[in-house]
């Protein structure tokens, strides 16, 4: 590629994230590559819904043991963050490790979810290049993921799951640039955010397309229903913009793409528009359920859309404790789980829970020590997978030793992965429909692990 068409997508793709700032929208830019020869028929649907813990769940706190010497273990080094063992909520939940495991006490919904086998638990996930043990890592012996605790760092990690490139591209990208044939007829992007443009949805081909919470945001400036002559003038004058042909490749590309952007908002605003009223009833004050509601218009309206595949991304923030952990868990994760109790009866009410799958991650789990009040950022961590094609009610991959200064502390209570990221993301991009080949090649480190599908969906 030369320099100049470098210079000309960076451009391009600098002008989609700021021009359509107003719009809420950032267009698929899949027309730029060759299209896949995947084929799917117009009742296979399937999403991915992924929740993504900003500042690193404590997830120690959120799946506990409560058989008695593992949870006596976890006290000892949990010291003040503990949960009082009478408070833990008991749950059908077995590890590898033979003992037994329950909730918060604030996560009713999850529970419940669980034991009627609609979600499951995968155990000690994170980012992990190799196999890793505790010689291994004091040791050097294999590579590591770069600049291990770091929140920036290990957010791309996650999202991209490349280290060696230096414009990294999604997970989510490159399962959307491998189906970009599932959705031919549609002029949206697979991959859909709830929160602004990110790593992990963004491919060669394909960019994501944003929305808020709420829906759709109208380009900031113009209101087409306005009736104000002054108003019609600055439309007419933006129009006028917009369809002049400039000698500067870059005004008529950057003309297209706000001309783009406009299209898809009224676009996907007419779909939403005709979206059903739900009558499961909303949770008060959660910002995670208002968000999940929007992704449910979204998949409501996918006849409409024209989407077999959807890929959404929902950034929850707030999870960096460092102080006052116990206090602001309680209500971080019942955020988390109300919210995922009404997205689940969601996907019921619409007959499509076992055409979805939603799923947690995060920077990385937590230390397994308190600094006094809180937690400090961590290494491996528990997730969450919810959907009715979840092999349910189980805990899958190895659980590890709550021990301070134990197999698997890297130092500090941070407890090194036994599950990678890539096992992880592939395990639903199987489901997702991706081919074995594809898989290979988008998930790096996939090699490296010899168990290449974990079965939890």
């Amino acid at each position: 590629m030369s320099k100049f068409e470098l210079h000309r997508r960076n451009f391009l793709k600098s002008c989609l994230s700021k021009s359509v700032a107003g719009a809420g929208a950032y267009a698929s830019l899949s027309s730029l590559g060759m299209m896949n020869a995947f084929a799917q028929t117009s009742g296979d649907y399937k999403a991915l819904v992924c929740l993504f813990l900003f500042g690193g769940n404590d997830s120690y706190n959120m799946l506990i043991p409560t058989s008695n010497s593992a949870y006596n273990q976890y006290s000892d080094a949990r010291e003040g963050l503990a949960i009082p063992r009478a408070d833990i909520l008991r749950a059908s939940a077995r590890g590898s490790d033979g003992n037994d495991y329950g909730f918060h006490p604030s996560m009713e919904g999850v529970r419940t979810l669980f034991n009627q086998g609609n979600l499951s638990v995968v155990g000690n996930v994170g980012a992990l290049v190799a196999p890793t043990s505790k010689t291994d890592y004091e040791n050097g012996r294999v590579p590591l993921p770069p600049r291990l605790f770091s929140h920036n760092d290990q957010q791309d990690f996650w999202h991209s799951l490349k280290t060696d490139v230096p414009q990294p591209r999604g997970w989510a990208g490159r399962m959307a640039d491998a189906m970009v044939d599932a959705n031919r007829n549609s002029r949206l992007s697979m991959n859909i955010s709830m929160s602004g443009r990110n790593l992990f949805q963004v491919g060669d081909n394909t960019s994501p397309y944003a929305m808020s919470s709420s829906g759709i945001v109208p380009m900031g400036g113009l209101n087409r229903s306005s009736r104000n002559a002054q108003e019609q003038r600055r439309i007419e004058a933006f129009d006028a913009m917009m369809k002049n042909s400039y000698d500067n490749i870059y005004a008529n590309e950057f003309a297209k793409v706000k001309s783009r952007s406009e299209m898809l908002s009224t676009f996907v605003g007419d779909a939403l528009s005709s979206a059903r009223a739900f009558t499961t009833p909303l949770p008060a004050e959660n910002g995670i359920a208002q968000s999940l509601s929007t992704v449910a218009k979204m998949i409501d309206s996918r006849s409409t859309l024209n989407m077999n595949r959807q890929i959404f991304f929902v950034g929850v923030g707030g999870w960096d404790t460092h102080s006052d952990q116990l206090s602001r868990q309680q209500g971080l994760l019942k955020s988390l789980s109300d919210a995922l109790k009404y997205f689940y009866d969601l996907t019921v009410e619409m007959r499509l829970q076992d055409q979805i799958t939603t799923f947690t991650a995060a920077d990385f789990g937590r230390t397994l020590g308190s600094n006094g009040s809180g937690s400090d950022h961590g290494w491996g961590g528990h997730q969450l997978v919810m959907g009715g094609a979840v092999d349910g009610k189980k805990i899958f991959g190895e659980m590890p030793e709550l021990v301070i200064g134990g197999a698997q502390d890297s130092g500090r209570g941070r407890l090194i992965p036994t599950t990678s990221i890539d096992q992880y993301a592939a395990t639903l991009a199987s489901w997702y429909g991706l081919s074995a080949s594809d898989i290979a090649d988008i998930f790096p480190n996939l090699g490296n692990f010899s168990n290449v599908n974990l079965g939890f969906v």
